[in-house]
């Protein structure tokens, strides 16, 4: 006898929620859908296993909870700019979505929310300044407290930063400004000691797929995933090895970057890079989901190598 489909919900069709796509759309027996609010703006990622949806979450409830309760995994890749009472209140949307499945006979709602990032439990909210970190750990606490009662499982996947964050200009680690004149500028944030976790996006859906596909124990937990782990000295080696410029260091202290932010308040990179400079922004390689399933991943250099070659 046929095994049902597993349906999943994939909310956002960003940078994050199109690499999911090439991913899960090849698990077998798998159907996705994704939610967004244009869908006609999105009909080339159809496919014969991936649709399209239109969902607004900014809705009342509980009209996203009745169109969650039609999957079985609620995926949100909605992106790194929501209201930060927009992650809570969607995490409560899928805890009512998990009431009505149990009412209809179902299954628990699987549900993977925006956690894509640092360790939120860690960091909390930047004392202060990120009220979306704060709402990330209330997310996790709100889970874990209600998650069973509600019919719902959930998987909180922490990635680091996307690494081609790690090289944004605007982001100002890697300063390609100048590299006409034959230098890039490499700055850290506290010291050249501290260190960042970031993980491609391609190889974040990667390790969903695997998740999804039951190769690792997921279900109400926290896992840690990590394209790479490294120092910012690390990083400058890094660049040395394969930009062919001369390679300026300038370190951005505690203090320097307090200053900074006490100039623009509401500059929200500023806030950022603060926070940045704390805890729960990297983890050992060694406690990896992806170093347990033997996976190889984007590492830095071979992302910077690329970049450079261009």
């Amino acid at each position: 006898m046929t095994s049902p489909q597993t349906t999943v919900l994939l909310l956002g069709a960003g940078e994050l929620g199109t690499a999911f796509l090439p991913h899960l759309s090849t698990l077998p027996n798998t159907h996705i859908t994704i939610g967004i609010r244009s869908p006609p703006k999105y009909t080339h990622l159809q496919s014969a296993n991936i649709s399209l949806t239109a969902i607004d979450l900014s809705s009342p409830s509980p009209s996203l909870a009745k169109s969650f309760s039609a999957y079985d995994i609620l995926i949100s890749a909605t992106g790194f700019g929501a209201d930060p009472s927009s992650v809570l209140k969607l995490a409560e949307e899928a805890l009512v979505a998990g009431k009505i499945r149990k009412e209809q006979w179902k299954g628990k709602l699987w549900f993977f929310p925006w956690q894509w990032g640092v360790d939120y439990d860690v960091i909390g909210d930047g004392q202060g300044m990120m009220p979306l970190f704060g709402a990330q750990r209330d997310v996790r606490n709100l889970l874990r407290q209600k998650a069973e009662a509600s019919n719902v499982k959930w998987t909180v996947v922490s990635t680091g930063i996307f690494m081609s964050f790690l090289f944004e200009q605007f982001w100002g680690i890697v300063d390609r400004s100048k590299e006409e004149e034959g230098k890039v500028v490499v700055r850290c944030l506290i010291d050249w000691n501290h260190k960042v976790t970031v993980t491609d996006v391609n190889d974040i859906g990667r390790v969903l797929a695997r998740v999804v596909a039951g190769d690792v124990e997921a279900e109400d937990r926290v896992l840690y995933i990590a394209g790479d782990t490294i120092s910012y000295g690390q990083l400058v080696d890094i660049v040395k090895r394969v930009s062919g410029k001369q390679v300026e260091q300038e370190a951005w202290g505690l203090e320097h970057l307090k200053n900074e932010l006490d100039s623009a308040p509401g500059d929200g990179i500023k806030k950022y890079r603060l926070v940045f400079a704390r805890d729960g922004v990297w983890w050992e390689m060694s406690g990896t989901v992806n170093k347990a399933l033997s996976m190889d991943m984007m590492d830095v250099e071979t992302f910077a190598k690329s970049l450079f070659s261009r």
